[in-house]
């Protein structure tokens, strides 16, 4: 082979590198920065119409479900940016398909505050303002599960010194779609559908259980 020969396969080699997914991380962090910060910016304030520690009393009180939705969205949103660090940490590159369902993911992170606003607006429609915002929380998890099983099939992952640790994160983003998903047909008939969410280390459990079963079954 002739140095010339080798020399073009290094260049043609150098032309497609794998993508670093430093960047993507480092932007996705960014993104749920911005998100994060939008959801504050949401919070209703007393303005100059409210007097008196008895009136921001009871505006506060006015208001409480505007400030506990933006505790519970800031509470999923922290989750889902917890568990993208935890995974993509073990990203050796990137593939087309994971990057364009992280940002597909960084979308539904970005709508949050919108769904939350929706969710406690005065519109008389909580079916659908329940739905949208469930819905869209289900999706962040799916949208995720589907980068990084991208990845996976890519080869692009490196595998971590207890394996358990990626197996166990995924059944916590799989636990969230799950519970989400079954808070929207219980908001077709119940205005507290969205206690169903405190119910997700329950069908977390629940769903290890059953992966659990197949695979007990087998080595007996």
């Amino acid at each position: 082979m002739t140095r010339e020969s080798i020399t073009g396969t290094s260049e043609a080699a150098d032309e497609n590198p794998p993508v670093s997914p430093e960047r993507l991380i480092f932007f996705s962090d960014a993104v749920v920065a911005i998100a994060i910060t939008l959801l504050a910016l949401e919070l209703p304030v007393p303005t100059g119409e409210v007097h008196g520690n008895v009136g921001v009393h009871h505006f506060l009180r006015e208001h409480l479900n505007e400030y506990m939705a933006f505790l519970v969205s800031f509470a999923a949103v922290a989750v889902h940016w917890m568990i993208h660090q935890r995974l993509f940490r073990y990203a050796t590159g990137l593939s087309g398909g994971a990057i364009r369902w992280n940002l597909l993911w960084l979308l539904t992170i970005v709508i949050t505050p919108f769904t939350t606003k929706l969710l406690t607006s005065e519109a008389d429609a909580f079916q659908i303002q329940f739905s949208v915002y469930a819905a869209n929380q289900a999706l962040t998890g799916l949208l995720f599960l589907l980068a990084f099983a991208d990845l996976r099939r890519s080869g692009m992952l490196r595998l971590p010194a207890r394996p358990e640790v990626v197996s166990n994160t995924l059944s916590w983003v799989t636990a969230m779609i799950v519970t989400f998903l079954i808070s929207i047909p219980v908001a077709l008939v119940t205005h507290w559908a969205s206690l169903c969410w405190a119910l997700l280390p329950l069908v977390r459990a629940g769903l290890r259980l059953v992966r659990r079963g197949p695979t007990a079954a087998a080595a007996a």
